[in-house]
Order: C-alpha cells, then structure tokens, then sequence
C-alpha cells in the first residue's frame, strides 16, 4: 500500500499534466475565437499582443512569485491583451536564465494558467542589454530572439549616446537580426531630436514604445517623444514592459481609448497586432 498509493498519484498527476497541455497546444485556436469589448467608448479586438513583458516569476526584477505572474495575467486578460512575448533581462551575465529555462518556465505559468481557466498564449523572448561582444554570442544557446525569430529586443542605457547606438544597431543587423529598439523614448539622445528615431528605422532597426510613456505615466518628455512618433506613424509596437500586479502592470485599458481617440484604425491594428504577428510564426534563424 505504501508503494501503490504514491505510484497512483503520479500516474494522476501525469495523467493530469497531460491533458494540461493538450488544452495549452488548443489554446492559440481558442483565444483567436476571443473578442475583447472593453470599456464604453473602446472598440472590439480580436487580439492584442504584447512584445516585452517580465511576466515569468523568478527570472529577473519582474514577476516575483507564480501568483504575481498569475495576477498580471489576469490584469493582460482584462485590457485585452491575448498573446505575451516574455522577455526577462539578459545582460551577458552569469546569471542570465537560459532559453532552456525561459521555455520551461513558460510551460510552467502556461500549466498553472490554464488550472485557473487564464487564456493567454505565451511565447519565449528577452530583453538584451545591448554590450561589446554580442556577435561573439552563441545565440541559439543563449539568447532568445522574438518567439525564434530573426527579431531580437534590444535595449541600451538612457545615456548612451546616438553615434554608440547607431553603431550598435549596425552590428545587429550584420548578424542577419531585426533590432527593435525596446522603449525608444528613454534614451536622451531620442528625446533631444525624434529625428534621430526616424534614422535608426530607416537603417533597418524597429521601434518599440511603452503603453505607459504613451499615456503619461512616464513623464511629459516620455509622452510627448511617443505621441510625436506615433503621429509619424514610426512606432512599429506598443508593449507593456510590466513588471509586476502592483505597479508597472500590464494595463492597458487607457492607452486602449487614447489610441481610438487619437488615430486612425488600420495603424493602431498595426501596432496592437499587425506587426507582432510575423512575430509568432517562428522562422529559421
């Protein structure tokens, strides 16, 4: 009895485990089927997906615990949002997670989601410090672009100067990679002239805002920097970059009505979920 009892709770638990995840693999045909009707005055979405989010618990200054990242969940599940590229840090240190580990984790908060009947389609990414030697990387063992895309989150430090990023962003694409500046309206050299934004995209490099900059939240510069590229029509993605339930949430509920009170439909579609879905048909790097 001591050997049976045990050996049948795991023979549940796998049996458990299982159907999990065939209800996780269902999961990207369930949540196309979502409409998202929001507040008054918001209009219906069929998907929303968020490129940068520290949504996996554990891993970096993000989500510090599963029920954290299961609360930011439901905060994405609310505004709208249907699909998470998550992109913990990695800034060429030793205690950067692996993909490895970045792709069980998903599974993990993926398992743990579904439990609590939380429908969201997560994808593995991260957030790269951009710094000396990264072509020198083993990528595949190390990194994790957009979802196994050729696109690959880049971020710099807010001082770093124009010519330096510039450079930087011309290494990248010599990797056969897509940069897509994360958060572009905190560099200094982005908020002296937004001209210096429209070069980098021109040179082959994307442009990710934060839907907290584009309301306000981030300070004046941060949103008049954001609304001058997004009247331009130069911002390529709108992410949440959350980090917790508490603040820095993935909440998007104003920006959601800001964005229809502002500008027009085919490129808030673009922006919302156009541009990312090439995103979530992996390619070969």
């Amino acid at each position: 009895m001591g050997i049976a009892a045990p050996f049948h709770r795991s023979v549940q638990s796998a049996k458990r485990r299982s159907a999990i995840d065939i209800i996780i693999s269902s999961m990207h045909q369930r949540i196309k089927k979502i409409h998202f009707h929001g507040k008054a005055g918001m209009k219906k979405r069929d998907r929303i997906i968020d490129i940068h989010c520290h949504i996996l618990p554990g891993l970096d200054d993000g989500a510090g615990s599963m029920e954290e990242s299961m609360e930011m969940l439901r905060i994405a599940v609310r505004s709208g949002i249907t699909d998470i590229i998550a992109t913990p840090h990695y800034r060429g240190g030793r205690h950067d997670p692996s993909p490895e580990t970045i792709r069980e984790r998903i599974r993990q908060v993926h398992r743990e989601a579904v439990e609590r009947k939380i429908y969201v389609n997560l994808y593995p990414g991260n957030e790269v410090r951009f710094f000396s030697g990264l072509e020198d990387i083993p990528l595949a063992e190390k990194i994790c672009t957009l979802n196994g895309s050729p696109y690959i989150l880049i971020e710099f430090s807010p001082s770093d100067p124009y010519r330096f990023i510039r450079n930087a962003l011309d290494e990248v694409l010599g990797m056969e990679l897509v940069p897509v500046i994360a958060h572009v309206e905190r560099y200094g050299c982005m908020l002296e002239d937004w001209k210096n934004v429209e070069s980098l995209r021109t040179m082959g490099a994307q442009i990710q805002v934060n839907a907290s900059s584009v309301t306000g939240r981030a300070g004046i510069k941060a949103r008049k920097l954001t609304g001058t590229l997004l009247a331009r029509q130069l911002v390529d993605y709108i992410g949440t970059d959350a980090h917790g339930s508490k603040s820095r949430t993935p909440d998007i509920r104003k920006l959601l009505k800001l964005l229809d009170r502002k500008y027009e439909d085919p490129y808030i579609e673009k922006i919302l979920c156009g541009n990312a879905m090439k995103l979530l048909e992996p390619q070969e790097l």
